[in-house]
């Protein structure tokens, strides 16, 4: 298991409903919930020991384009990524995707899917990781 608190990304779907999946995981796991824009410009700091930090995949490829995700998001223990089927998120989203898969940590749900089911999801998720996996540079 993670040894300390989660470390995790909600990033895709619509801004109102990310931003409602991020609340929920951080009340769940009594984390702050951090907007993305605001670690990236430098106006927030995150705690040493866990956090929920939402944005969009596009904001987060520029950063990655820019010199590499910060730390804050490379290290994702689990990444949460709401598609929204009416809308295609592009290839900047896909490249930021693809490193989150490749590191085993993204898992994907429909932007519909109950808020619950995604909790127990990322527990399953979690679970499956333990504090000797190392998190890896992009």
């Amino acid at each position: 298991m993670v040894a300390t608190a989660p470390r995790v990304v909600v990033i895709g779907a619509q801004e109102g409903v990310r931003l409602a999946r991020a609340s929920r995981l951080a009340g769940h796991y009594g984390l702050p919930r951090i907007a993305a824009v605001d670690v990236l410009a430098g106006r927030r700091l995150l705690p040493e020991d866990g956090y929920v930090i939402d944005g969009a995949p596009q904001l987060l490829d520029r950063v990655a384009g820019v010199g590499g995700l910060l730390p804050a998001l490379a290290f994702a223990d689990i990444v949460v990524h709401l598609r929204d089927a009416t809308r295609s998120e592009g290839r900047e989203a896909s490249r930021v995707l693809g490193y989150y898969e490749a590191r085993g940590v993204l898992v994907g749900f429909c932007q519909e899917t109950p808020v619950g089911d995604i909790i127990v999801a990322v527990e399953a998720a979690l679970r499956g990781r333990t504090a000797a996996d190392p998190p890896r540079w992009p």
